[in-house]
């Protein structure tokens, strides 16, 4: 090796990377929670789902509601990208959810990449 390979800014020629400096990392996988709710309840529970996926850092990509049963019920559906080091705080979310008064039905599923 010569000083010019390690020194190429050094003597007045710019050196082009052939490979990138980081290899791209594989993405976290995406998950889906849909929440079955009183419609009564739905603003509630939305609120309570985005404060603790705000706490746990954790970015809804995809929220829908949608009305079901003739609007008695709803449907909350949250699409997210969760590592392996937080899903620990999707599973507390999930069974938080479980407990609270006007949830009818909870699911959460690995979700297709977009």
């Amino acid at each position: 090796m010569t000083l010019q390979t390690f020194f190429p800014a050094l003597l007045g020629r710019t050196r082009v990377r052939t490979t990138p400096r980081t290899a791209s990392l594989p993405q976290p996988p995406q998950y889906r929670i849909v929440v079955v709710a009183l419609t009564s309840q739905a603003s509630r529970i939305d609120e309570l789902v985005r404060t603790s996926l705000h706490g746990s850092r954790l970015a809804v990509q995809a929220p829908v509601t949608t009305a079901r049963a003739g609007g008695y019920l709803a449907e909350l559906s949250y699409t997210l990208r969760c590592g392996q080091g937080q899903r620990a705080a999707l599973v507390h979310l999930v069974t938080r959810l479980g407990d609270t008064a006007g949830v009818r039905a909870i699911r959460w599923e690995t979700a297709p990449a977009a």
